[in-house]
């Protein structure tokens, strides 16, 4: 169970501050941003998918020099980090979690005027900084438009509400409620924890997940501190079914269920990805359409059951484990210290942590043995996936 692919398991999922945990605690008046200046027209949107999020490029205010974001239909409020707020001129005095109005955001050449975003803090060892720096397009700005989402084109298109943008072919149409913040919240059930309401995060990498006050006793157990999922403030234990039975409206798919506590019910892209998709707030529906190439799975548990914690030593702890695994019923522990990997010293691995980012999982997914020196230890624990019978 544990060793099989986990096809929407996320390489970021995850805890962008405001909108990654569960509701704002702001009222949804306060993020509500004005309609585009310009009310009829259609424009065309490029984009880059990096480590399973859509990042797109945006002006703001009168600055001419267009900056990185994540565009996620999921997130309650868009977002600027501190760095923004500087670039801008915008006063020391706004903090962290502070909601301040942008005289503009600019879309390719449309407006967006009046939209209050939150301040965020990225500090040095943030995910963020090495995917989108500048902050996160959320709903308050993405449901004043329909779109037309071509991960085969890498091309966001999208029009004023009067025009509808219908998928080509679409072989699924699925209903959705806005929530009072403006983001598509659907119906889901899954073979392991029945049904429940979930947020579309379109643009937001990771799989289903349904947050459970209680972990469920059956799946998966893993044990993550910001390897897996990025974004999350502390170690992140969950529960993970892979290729359990998921249904939304007509859709009915084998996925990655991820369960943890405390955290927004959420759809992100290891399901929005296998498709071209359009999201229609007239309408309140999501049509998918076949691409042309089905997206091979974005992560599979390591095969050894851990992978490393960049530190800002620039050395390697234990960060991700599965419960379980090899390495688990070898002794290896959240926290570890980890000196070296057969011959290579840990301090050697990584130059910076954007190199540590881009690289640990491929490095350590699919290793098969693998000899490990901890807490300053001379003997080495050998780790081996044992042989099926």
């Amino acid at each position: 169970l544990m060793f099989r692919n986990c096809l929407a398991f996320s390489l970021f999922a995850a805890l962008l501050i405001a909108f990654q945990a569960c509701s704002p605690a702001v009222a949804p008046e306060v993020y509500q941003a004005a309609p585009p200046s310009t009310s009829v027209f259609r424009d065309t949107l490029p984009f880059e998918f990096r480590e399973g999020f859509i990042v797109v490029r945006a002006r703001l205010n009168d600055k001419s020099m267009p900056l990185d974001f994540i565009w996620d239909s999921g997130a309650a409020v868009s977002t600027i980090s501190q760095a923004t707020r500087e670039y801008l001129g915008l006063p020391n005095s706004i903090q962290a979690g502070a909601v301040t109005t942008l005289d503009s955001f600019h879309l390719s050449d449309i407006t967006f005027p009046s939209v209050p975003v939150e301040i965020v803090n990225y500090d040095g060892y943030a995910a963020p900084k090495c995917i989108a720096e500048a902050g996160v397009i959320g709903a308050n700005i993405i449901r004043h438009c329909n779109w037309y989402i071509d991960f085969d084109q890498q091309l966001l298109i999208f029009s004023d509400l009067a025009q509808i943008l219908p998928a080509p072919s679409a072989v699924h149409t699925l209903p959705f409620k806005p929530t009072p913040y403006g983001q598509p919240e659907l119906r889901i059930a899954t073979a392991a924890m029945g049904k429940a309401k979930a947020i579309a995060s379109i643009g937001q990498s990771g799989p289903v997940r349904i947050s459970s006050k209680q972990l469920p006793d059956s799946g998966t157990m893993i044990y993550d501190r910001a390897v897996v999922d990025r974004f999350a403030s502390d170690i992140d234990t969950a529960v993970v079914f892979e290729n359990t039975g998921i249904q939304m409206g007509g859709l009915d798919f084998q996925g990655t269920l991820k369960v943890q506590s405390g955290r927004q019910n959420q759809i992100g892209n290891a399901l929005w990805a296998r498709y071209n998709l359009a999201l229609n707030f007239k309408e309140a529906n999501i049509q998918l359409s076949p691409r042309a190439e089905a997206p091979t799975p974005d992560f599979s548990l390591p095969k050894l059951g851990w992978m490393p914690h960049f530190t800002p030593k620039n050395d390697l702890t234990v960060g991700f484990i599965v419960v379980g695994s090899p390495a688990w019923e070898a002794g290896l522990r959240m926290g570890d210290v980890i000196n070296q990997i057969d011959r290579r010293a840990s301090p050697g691995w990584y130059n910076d942590y954007c190199a540590y980012l881009s690289s640990v999982q491929a490095q350590f997914g699919a290793p098969e043995q693998m000899q490990v020196f901890k807490n300053g230890s001379k003997q080495p624990i050998l780790l081996s996936v044992k042989a099926q019978p």
